[in-house]
């Protein structure tokens, strides 16, 4: 073994080569191309990425020099990172039914779950019993809770104390906070012990939907009041909630889902300390919700710079250090997930898993591979629950505090992203703040051409989906889906609510009306505790939440953000095809009339290959041709519609006018297609037949859409 003495003068032997002197090599390994287009690259956040960086970037970034835990938490809350508390396993459990989310949550809290992430149903959120609701309201999306005796039965055999519990209330915080609480009572759980949130987060409501059961004035207020209580009953629980993930999946990019929830922070943190609460009390009670993306390098950029940058909101009202450090949640994200090859979806949890770890999250939810299918089984439900434990027992990721810390790329890159979304947290508050962007629809058009390029994006292929823009599968048997039947969930919960009210003793009502009536009389205060009272004298969510907003005005409406899937054109592209098939016995077919031998043809044959089978057509291969008349006689017995000329460069010059004219001949109707850029000789290859061309600039979606409906599939 070398000594450090030896290997110093090892390294000396070698000169450090420049920027200067990198660049220059790298120029002549391009060989004429340009490097700003080939070697740097433009995110949709408008960051340019340089493909090397140097050290002395590092010289621009005095944040670098601080250490976990400490100057503005750059670089992580907790000065031991992980290795003092790992991540919350806190994964979603998507059942409506109170019994079915119970055997989950039991089953899977005892294979290394240790955090309830719970997600509600639409009829709960708005607040509506399940026999007052419409079908596809009741279970639809989450959990189905109306009484006492839901909760218990969601929640029967789990000890509150052990673990945390992450409830989505969205605009129902009071009433379901209430509900929890009278859980707890009814458990004899030490309130002071419980961990966890209850995710209000009305702005988040008013983005995805449009509306709002009242005015945000108003739900400030109820947040007021549940803040409040949190802060002196359960200060380990967190009452206010900052969800990107309505922004994420509307197409947003990381810098504007930072500026957007640094001016929603803003705004609950300014609503509470306007309700009586000092800055550190407010700033404890808010809880981050973010959506993890593909991008890696870019998420842990993200997520970094949101710690900092919050750090400097709270500062800036006054708070405390410890009250400006934030609590991270993060969940894996929606938009790029697949229903083609759905199992690639497990990568990318995985990615986007670890991204979100080296960044330093307080907590994390790994998508199920098949969510966007279908319910998940315990296969998937187990796949995505051991890829945490894989990474912090296998990948040793406990160990490290801020292992992305002091890298030159993402410290640069995590400076790109807090000066852009400071800039966008600004013109936000310039143009009135968070509330008032998404009324007027500031923030809708923001997100709507952000996501407008990332679509073209894909269907150039200059960006990737694997199995749907780019390597299909087109021999893949499609996941079976498992979707509730939502009118048997609706008549269940229903009968569930007639009959408990029927058990009920005759003095019930009279208590549920005593304890309504506090509700009406309270002055806020002590509202809460009469919430809690009516839950335990039978009141259900709908009847509590009738009274509590029995003279509320709904908002006025704005235009929700419209939730994607990248995806989603795609699949209608390859379901159309499938449909076709099934109806006619056979799929939209292309015939390749490949010329010459198969080292001439290959390239082009493999690239048409690639192209058309992301819109679900049948390619028929064929052997190379020496002669027009052979390939018009196996175009003819395949009876494809579509022909697509594949060869050398020299071999269109030389004979694709003769295969043209002789495909039209014979066969008029067929639509023929160049693969490949025919340049100045278009106007020539049109006049021999050619209809049109395909090459790596083409629009793969728009060409297999456009064919797709020449052939009748659409």
């Amino acid at each position: 073994m070398k000594s450090d003495t030896e290997n110093q003068s090892l390294l000396n032997e070698f000169a450090v080569p420049t920027p200067e002197q990198w660049r220059e090599a790298a120029e002549k390994l391009l060989k004429g191309a340009p490097f700003e287009k080939i070697m740097t690259r433009m995110t949709p956040e408008g960051i340019k990425l340089e493909p090397i960086f140097w050290k002395d970037v590092l010289d621009q970034l005095p944040a670098v020099d601080s250490l976990p835990g400490f100057d503005g938490f750059l670089r992580g809350t907790k000065a031991a990172g992980y290795a003092g508390e790992p991540w919350e396993i806190a994964q979603e459990l998507p059942y409506g039914l109170p019994y079915e989310f119970n055997q989950a949550a039991c089953a899977d809290l005892m294979r290394g779950q240790n955090a309830l992430n719970v997600i509600l149903d639409i009829a709960t959120l708005k607040g509506f019993d399940p026999d007052a609701a419409e079908v596809g309201e009741v279970g639809a999306c989450g959990l189905s809770l109306a009484c006492l005796k839901d909760i218990k039965t969601a929640f029967n055999g789990i000890m509150p104390e052990a673990i945390s519990f992450h409830i989505r209330t969205g605009c129902a915080g009071l009433t379901v906070g209430a509900l929890f609480f009278a859980w707890l009572d009814a458990v004899g759980a030490d309130r002071k012990a419980i961990k966890g949130s209850l995710g209000m987060d009305p702005l988040a409501v008013k983005a995805a939907s449009g509306v709002l059961p009242e005015s945000v004035g108003g739900l400030l207020d109820e947040m007021g009041v549940l803040a409040r209580f949190c802060a002196e009953e359960t200060p380990g629980l967190r009452s206010v909630t900052v969800s990107t993930l309505p922004y994420h999946q509307a197409g947003a990019s990381s810098v504007e889902e930072l500026g957007i929830a640094l001016a929603t922070g803003s705004l609950y943190l300014n609503a509470l300390i306007e309700r009586g609460m000092d800055v550190d009390a407010a700033a404890k009670q808010i809880r981050f919700s973010i959506a993890i993306g593909p991008n890696f390098f870019m998420e842990i950029a993200k997520i970094r710079a949101l710690r900092m940058l919050w750090a400097q909101v709270v500062k800036a009202y006054g708070g405390s250090a410890s009250a400006q450090k934030i609590l991270l949640h993060a969940r894996t994200g929606l938009y790029n997930k697949t229903v083609n090859d759905p199992y690639v979806n497990m990568l990318r949890t995985t990615t986007e898993a670890l991204s979100a770890v080296i960044a330093g999250v307080d907590s994390l939810c790994i998508g199920n591979f098949d969510e966007v299918v279908r319910l998940p089984d315990t296969f998937s439900r187990r796949i995505s629950r051991n890829t945490h434990i894989v990474l912090q027992e296998e990948c040793e990721l406990l160990a490290v505090a801020d292992p992305a810390g002091g890298s030159w790329a993402v410290e640069w890159l995590t400076d790109q992203v807090a000066r852009k979304s400071w800039e966008l947290f600004q013109e936000i508050e310039t143009a009135g703040g968070a509330e008032k962007a998404l009324s007027n629809g500031m923030l809708q058009a923001l997100i709507e051409k952000t996501a407008i390029g990332n679509e073209a994006l894909l269907n150039q292929r200059r960006a990737s989906l694997v199995g749907t823009n780019v390597y299909p599968n087109a021999s893949e048997k499609p996941l079976t889906p498992n979707l509730p039947d939502y009118k048997e969930l609706h008549d269940i919960r229903a009968k569930e609510i007639v009959q408990a009210r029927l058990e009920a003793d005759e003095s019930a009502d009279e208590r549920i009306m005593a304890a309504l009536g506090g509700v009406l009389d309270s002055t806020g205060d002590d509202l809460m505790q009469h919430l809690i009272e009516a839950i335990q004298a039978g009141a259900t969510l709908g009847e509590i939440s009738k009274t509590l907003r029995a003279q509320a005005e709904p908002d006025a409406a704005s235009r929700p953000l419209r939730a994607r899937r990248l995806a989603a054109q795609y699949e209608a592209l390859r379901n159309a095809s499938a449909r076709f098939a099934e109806r006619t016995g056979n799929a939209p077919a292309i015939f390749l009339c490949n010329i010459g031998p198969l080292r001439r043809h290959k390239a082009r044959a493999d690239f048409t290959r690639g192209f058309f089978a992301t819109g679900g057509f049948k390619i028929i291969a064929s052997k190379g041709f020496d002669r027009p008349e052979d390939a018009v006689a196996a175009l003819g017995e395949s009876e494809a519609g579509i022909t697509v000329v594949c060869g050398h460069d020299e071999d269109y010059a030389s004979s694709f006018c003769d295969y043209a004219q002789a495909i039209k001949a014979a066969l008029p109707e067929v639509q023929v297609i160049l693969a490949g850029n025919p340049g100045e000789r278009e106007e020539a290859f049109r006049d021999a037949g050619m209809d049109d061309y395909i090459f790596v600039k083409s629009d793969n979606y728009a060409m297999n859409r456009r064919y797709l409906t020449g052939l009748g599939v659409l």
